[in-house]
């Protein structure tokens, strides 16, 4: 009885925020408040509206305190009118997750404030979760299982799960169903009941569940926190106001405020509109949906994307944060969908730098796409090289290179110099023609490769060797055979593309070549850049047979 007392006490105080922010005063559209006027607060319905009310009220009374001004709380209905709020002026700050920021700030220029801080972080991660008992102990596992997530907007419950099943090749199609539950308790107690199979959810919502019987079978890498924003028309000085009053929030000062909102709240920290690119990169790799800023002084460096965007942008943003900080230009990721849309970004001359393997590098540089060579990547153990494997099941029929004539094989894709060429070459020397003796499928991916064998989908599979890798926690690699170990290539070249102002070349083969910050080459894997020329792939350019390049 005392719950649904309290329960009906807090609906009845949300009744009259909600009459509060209806008053005259507050229904001018886009006009910021004066001192006697309220400042409206919308959050995002993460959980129940009571249980959000009833988070947010202690940071509502801190910032009426600190700012001197009535403030009127709202939980909005959904993310759609969360988003619209914001950007019609309906509300003047908001605190988003990372897509309905990107949305937000896309359609109506919403400014960024501050991120939450969580264990003295400012970023989280996205599980999926699975009953204890259910036997699901794998992401691989997961495939025509019952699949519950939140809203279509949601980062955490939508957004990053998604992208971590595509990660290793696992479509939404290849489960049994698919529900959107809108809230991520939710999501958590129809796993809990049994009526799904698994969730995706953030990781603080998941361990809330973990004595309940639920369990994480994996987990995300790490995006930006939920953040405030603010509406454009509220004034600069406002908007400053409202940010200090944020990071002025502390732990030791303010714990009850901050741990209301979450238990692990440890404060806030001022938001850079280019944090939330990793997030706009998934949005548009996922739906299509281009979210992506430049300004006038934006450097452009395509990635070849082997692996995940979310992947690639944690390895190389340190660098890009680097190189802007040496040369003063605001140096920013382009991560395409799949190897052919990276030709079509570099043919179009739409970036200023690139990064690809040896084989994309000697093509578009044939065709005038490619200008220089600034550096090449040096890595532990092989150094300046690299090298490519042929891989089957280790329970499975192939024992020898003889035995791959007429077998379907998955490649990462014909662009690829450790997902295709390499291997190509080294069966030709065996008798071997790769594109005529076998049945070849492009994978885009080197998980999807990996994927794809190990679930017996083909016979064998195309990658660069490193790459085995990247699934070891997801699948048990005892069960894949390395057939064929190929010679090596040169490594990955760091190139200026043909649009490139000479002069800021040389800026960036300066800091390349005196890169010696650990955790930049850390987060790349990578030991140093090495200076380099054309002419280190000679070589190679002579290795390739003359039919390899009507690939194109």
């Amino acid at each position: 009885m005392r719950r649904i007392s309290l329960i009906l006490i807090l609906f009845f105080l949300f009744s009259c925020s909600e009459e509060k922010s209806q008053h005259p005063i507050n229904q001018q559209r886009h006009a910021p408040p004066n001192r006697s006027e309220a400042l409206i607060l919308t959050v995002l319905p993460i959980e129940k509206i009571n249980v959000m009310y009833e988070k947010f009220l202690p940071l509502k009374d801190y910032l009426e305190k600190t700012l001197n001004i009535p403030v009127t709380l709202k939980v909005s209905k959904d993310y759609e009118s969360a988003i619209e709020e914001i950007g019609t002026g309906d509300a003047h700050i908001a605190y988003l997750d990372p897509s309905a920021y990107c949305e937000a700030r896309y359609k109506y220029k919403v400014v960024p404030l501050a991120k939450a801080v969580m264990n003295n972080v400012s970023t989280y991660r996205s599980v999926i979760i699975a009953r204890t008992n259910s036997g699901i102990d794998r992401i691989i596992d997961s495939m025509g299982k019952r699949l519950a997530l939140g809203n279509l907007r949601s980062s955490s419950s939508y957004l990053v799960p998604v992208v971590t099943f595509k990660e290793v090749g696992i479509n939404l199609k290849d489960f049994s169903a698919v529900d959107y539950l809108q809230q991520e308790d939710r999501v958590a107690l129809s796993v809990l009941i049994g009526s799904h199979d698994l969730g995706g959810i953030s990781e603080s919502v998941a361990e809330r569940y973990i004595a309940d019987g639920l369990k994480i079978i994996k987990t995300s890498e790490a995006i930006p926190q939920f953040s405030f924003c603010a509406s454009d028309s509220l004034p600069s000085g406002l908007r400053e106001q409202i940010t200090r009053s944020l990071l002025s929030l502390s732990a030791k000062q303010h714990g009850k405020i901050l741990s209301s909102i979450n238990r692990d709240f440890t404060g806030f920290v001022k938001a850079e509109d280019r944090d939330f690119d990793v997030v706009r990169i998934m949005i548009k790799n996922l739906k299509g949906d281009d979210y992506l800023e430049y300004g006038k002084k934006t450097v452009k460096v395509a990635i070849l994307p082997r692996y995940s965007a979310i992947t690639l942008f944690d390895r190389f943003d340190p660098l890009m944060r680097y190189l802007s900080k040496k040369t003063g230009y605001e140096f920013k990721l382009v991560i395409p969908k799949d190897f052919e849309d990276f030709v079509k970004v570099m043919r179009n001359a739409e970036v200023d730098f690139s990064y690809q393997n040896p084989y994309v590098y000697i093509q578009l540089a044939e065709e005038g796409s490619i200008k220089d060579i600034l550096a090449m990547t040096i890595q532990s153990p092989t150094g300046d090289k690299f090298r490519g494997v042929i891989i089957t099941r280790a329970d499975g029929l192939i024992k020898d290179i003889k035995d791959l004539k007429q077998k379907k094989a998955m490649i990462v894709s014909y662009r690829s110099a450790g997902g295709y060429l390499v291997q190509k070459l080294f069966l030709s020397k065996h008798g071997i023609n790769a594109d005529k003796d076998m049945k070849l499928i492009e994978g885009n991916r080197h998980e999807t490769v990996i994927l794809n064998v190990y679930l017996g989908k083909v016979d064998a599979g195309f990658v660069r060797e490193p790459s085995l890798s990247e699934l070891k926690e997801e699948i048990n690699m005892e069960k894949i055979s390395i057939l064929v170990r190929t010679p090596y290539l040169p490594n990955w070249p760091f190139t200026a593309t043909k649009r490139t102002n000479p002069g800021l070349s040389e800026q960036v083969k300066k800091a390349l070549l005196e890169l010696n910050d650990q955790k930049v080459l850390d987060a790349a894997e990578i030991e140093r850049f090495r200076d380099s020329t054309d002419k280190d792939f000679e070589q190679f350019r002579k290795s390739i047979e003359s039919d390899v390049f009507k690939k194109n």
